[in-house]
């Protein structure tokens, strides 16, 4: 995932995570918001409850992996933040795939045209 879609910043974390709405299934819950930016903007996040820095990592990895196809397909103008739940650690690749575009779809922030 090309670090211009990304959010960095601790204040867009808390923006997002106040004004936005949220979606959740068994291994994520997706946050988003509007925001005055014309392209869409993602955040991964992932609690020390997953585990030590080397899981916590490894998860994100996973999520950035499954993530970064679908960047073109999201609508843009949006704040998007991926939380991580423990199963995301052992899920099969294809599950954390599956359910990020399930939620996407849930929150109409999908785009079929690419």
């Amino acid at each position: 995932m090309d670090r211009s879609y990304s959010l960095k910043r601790h204040k867009e974390f808390r923006y997002t995570y106040a004004r936005g709405r949220s979606q959740s299934l068994s291994l994520f819950t997706l946050v988003y918001a509007k925001s005055r930016n014309e392209t869409v903007r993602v955040g991964l996040s992932v609690s020390k409850r997953i585990g030590n820095a080397v899981q916590r990592n490894r998860a994100k990895r996973r999520m950035r992996a499954a993530l970064t196809p679908f960047i073109k397909h999201i609508a843009g103008g949006f704040n998007v933040i991926f939380v991580a739940r423990q199963e995301v650690l052992t899920a099969p690749f294809e599950e954390l795939s599956r359910q990020m575009e399930t939620l996407l779809r849930r929150a109409e922030l999908w785009r079929d045209e690419a």
